[in-house]
C-alpha cells in the first residue's frame, strides 16, 4: 500500500501505529525516526516534539505562529533532500506534537522558507507551515491589521476571531469530531457554531486548531459557554452558573433540568475542560 496523505485531515491527531497500518508497513518501528523518506516517493515526511525524552538527542525544535523551526538530523542524511525539495517537486509533510508520548497532529505540507548548514552541529531549517494552497490564515489576518485589531475591545476581536476560524481547520476537526451538536445533538451543521473550550486568547497556535479543543453547539448553548455562564464537568454534565437566573433560563427556553451533558467524552477534551471550569466558568 503506498503512502498517501488522502485519508487524513489536518489538524487531527495521529499515532504511528495507525500511520504505519494504512501507509502498509508491518509496524511503527519503520516510521519512527524524525525525517521519514518512504521509499519510490516523493514525500518527506517529519515527525517532530518539542519536548523529547530525556535519553534522546535535544534537537531545539518548536512552533512560532506559523513557523516551524527545526534542527536537521545530527549525520546531515536528510539535509540535501529537504534543501532541494521544491525543486524536486518534493512534498514535506508535518506530524507536530508538544511532548514525547502523545499523538502528533498533522499539519499537513509545508515549505522551506530559510536554511543554515552547519557541520559541527544540527543544521538549521525554517518552514512556513501556512498552506499555500489557502487563502490567508487567522494568523496573518491578525498579523496584516494588527493597528485595526488592536483598537477593538474585547468581544469585538473575540467576535472577529471566531468567525474567521470558523471557516478553517478548527470547525472542520471539530466537525468531523463530534458530527452533531456535541449536547443536543442537533445535526444541521449551519445551525451549529465551534466553539473552543480554553479560549482562543489563552491557547497556543497549537491548541487553537485541535478539534479536542472545541464542542459544536446550538446557537444559545454556544454563547452560554463563551461567556462562562454553563460549562460541564468531569462526568459530562453541563454546570449552570449562578449567575443566570432561572428566569432567564426559562426565557431561553433551556430545560437544563433534563440533564443535559456531552454526548461522549473524550480524555483530551476534558483536560481543555478543566481549564474552562477554572478560568472561564462563573461559578
Amino acid at each position: 500500500m503506498p503512502v498517501s496523505f488522502e485519508k487524513l485531515n489536518i489538524g487531527q491527531e495521529y499515532e504511528r501505529p495507525y500511520l504505519a497500518d494504512i501507509w502498509g508497513y508491518k509496524g511503527f518501528q519503520a516510521i519512527s525516526r524524525g525525517v521519514v523518506t518512504p521509499s519510490r516517493t516523493k514525500f518527506i515526511i517529519l515527525f517532530v516534539t518539542k519536548q523529547k525524552q530525556e535519553a534522546l538527542t535535544q534537537y531545539n525544535d518548536y512552533l512560532d505562529g506559523d513557523l516551524l523551526h527545526w534542527e536537521g538530523e545530527k549525520k546531515h542524511s536528510s539535509d540535501t533532500r529537504v534543501i532541494n525539495a521544491r525543486s524536486a517537486n518534493d512534498e514535506i509533510h508535518l506530524f507536530y506534537r508538544d511532548i514525547h508520548h502523545t499523538p502528533f497532529v498533522y499539519y499537513g505540507q509545508i515549505h522551506l522558507k530559510e536554511h543554515r548548514l552547519l557541520s559541527s552541529s544540527p543544521s538549521q531549517f525554517v518552514f512556513s507551515i501556512r498552506n499555500e494552497n489557502r487563502s490567508p490564515d487567522i494568523f496573518q489576518d491578525i498579523e496584516t491589521h494588527q493597528c485595526e485589531f488592536k483598537s477593538l475591545d474585547q468581544t469585538e476581536k473575540d467576535s472577529i476571531v471566531k468567525s474567521r476560524i470558523g471557516q478553517g481547520l478548527f470547525r472542520d476537526g471539530v466537525v468531523e469530531l463530534w458530527g452533531s451538536c456535541s449536547v443536543t445533538g442537533l445535526s444541521n451543521h449551519s445551525l451549529l457554531r465551534a466553539s473552543h473550550i480554553k479560549p482562543w486568547r489563552d491557547s497556543s497556535n497549537q491548541e487553537r486548531i485541535d478539534p479536542m479543543n472545541g464542542l459544536l453547539l446550538q446557537p444559545t448553548l454556544d454563547h452560554l459557554f463563551d461567556l462562562g455562564l454553563i460549562t460541564f464537568s468531569e462526568t459530562g454534565k453541563i454546570i449552570v452558573s449562578k449567575k443566570i437566573s432561572q428566569d432567564d433560563i426559562n426565557k431561553l427556553e433551556l430545560k437544563f433540568e433534563l440533564n443535559f451533558k456531552l454526548r461522549e467524552i473524550h480524555k483530551r477534551t476534558m483536560e481543555y475542560m478543566k481549564y474552562h471550569r477554572k478560568h472561564v466558568f462563573k461559578a
